[in-house]
This record gives structure tokens, C-alpha cells and sequence, in this order.
């Protein structure tokens, strides 16, 4: 697995292959199978946007 790639539970970046599910890649500190690409772009960031529109509308009412 690619330094690319996060977990969804944990966040954790290691990942291991694991045997008994043969070679299944799951996360070394949680065991979770769901893992998902890390974003490269602060504007795909869910919560810097959300900051982005709170600022604004803070900016708004003053």
C-alpha cells in the first residue's frame, strides 16, 4: 500500500497484508478493511470549507 492511502476509522497511514483473510490489506491499528486516498488539495478538505463558510457569514453579521 501506497503512503497515498489513510484509513477511515483511525487515520492511520500503515497498512498490513493480512493472512488469515488471504492477503486482505487492513489497517495495522485498527483492523479495518476500508481505507480511502488522502487528498492532496486543502480545498477538498470538508473541514476547511465549513471553516471557510463560517468565517464568512461571521464576516457578514459584523
Amino acid at each position: 500500500m501506497g503512503a497515498n492511502k489513510v484509513c477511515i476509522n483511525c487515520g492511520s497511514c500503515s497498512f498490513v497484508s493480512d493472512r488469515s483473510l488471504g492477503g486482505k490489506i487492513v489497517c495495522s491499528k485498527c483492523g479495518s478493511s476500508l481505507f480511502k486516498n488522502k487528498s492532496s488539495s486543502f480545498l477538498k478538505s470538508k473541514k476547511l470549507v465549513f471553516l471557510a463558510i463560517a468565517i464568512v457569514i461571521f464576516i457578514i453579521v459584523i
